[in-house]
């Protein structure tokens, strides 16, 4: 199989598990300091990454900051590790670099989609 093969077949694994800890951070009653450009940066660390492992350090780095800096949190950051990891498990360094780039986009999109509708219902995130 090919890497592409084998990252095509992740692709709905990668949607559902973005869509699933953004979902989670917005309803958890917990004031979400993440930001939108935060996630297009950190998209951007994923272009820039040469192993998947870097892009865990960035995101353990943000959250070992102050996040009304940096708007990650400890739990967030955990979170988005854990759920992209069980996804990667046991494929090439290149899948899983490429994974990471798609559920970065993917944990963007979802963010859109529930602060959109946290501002809809006039909830706080």
């Amino acid at each position: 199989m090919t890497p592409s093969d084998e990252l095509g077949k992740k692709r709905k694994d990668l949607v559902l598990a973005a869509e699933k800890v953004i979902k989670t951070a917005f309803h958890s009653g917990r004031k979400l300091e993440l930001k939108k450009t935060q996630l297009n940066h950190l998209v951007g660390i994923c272009g820039e990454a040469s192993c998947a492992e870097e892009i865990e350090n960035y995101i353990r780095y943000q959250a070992g900051r102050r996040s009304d800096k940096t708007g990650w949190d400890l739990e967030l950051a955990k979170s988005v590790i854990a759920a992209v990891a069980p996804i990667l498990d046991g494929a090439q360094d290149a899948v899983k670099l490429d994974a990471w780039r798609l559920y970065t986009v993917y944990l963007t999109r979802a963010f859109t989609y529930e602060h959109a509708s946290a501002d809809t219902r006039g909830t706080q995130r």
